[in-house]
Formats: structure tokens, sequence, C-alpha cells
């Protein structure tokens, strides 16, 4: 039996996006890797993924924020308003 882990549903939290972030780098990366040296490229690429992944959180609750908030606007009743140009054209 193996164990795997695997994120909530509908959740990603910042860590869950830095470590992707981290696979898709280290991946897409592979000579400079060779050029700097294991250590090296394995600290830098997690400070870019850090730097990369810091806003994710924020930009869905902000764009979640934004759909609740837009309700459609009220009609405004057209009975007054006809009512009143009635009574203007009368005179």
């Amino acid at each position: 039996m193996s164990s795997t882990k695997t994120p909530k549903a509908g959740k990603s939290t910042s860590k869950d996006a830095r470590h992707d972030i981290e696979k898709k780098l280290d991946l897409l990366l592979v000579d400079l890797k060779k050029d700097l040296g294991d250590t090296k490229f394995k600290s830098r690429i997690k400070k870019a993924a850090k730097l990369l992944s810091k806003g994710v959180e924020k930009a869905k609750k902000k764009a979640l924020n934004a759909k609740k908030k837009t309700k459609p606007a009220k009609a405004v009743k057209a009975k007054k308003a006809t009512a009143v140009a009635a009574t203007v054209a009368a005179e």
C-alpha cells in the first residue's frame, strides 16, 4: 500500500503552487543545472518559485470576491415616469 498526498478538493495552497513551479522550472532549466551545480541550482529554483507564487492565493480570492459583488441593477419603474409625462402633456 502506498500513501499519496492529495490536496483538498477545490483548494490550492501557495505551498502546492510553489512545488509545482519548482518541478516545472527544474525540467525546463536542465542545462543551467549542469553549469551551476545541484545545490546552487536548487536554492535558486526555490527562491524563484517563491517569488512567482507570491500572489497566487490573493489573485484567486480577489476574483471570487469580484464575482460575488457584481449584482444586476434594479430596473426603474416605468409607470411613474409615464404618469408624470402624461400630466405634463395634458397641460
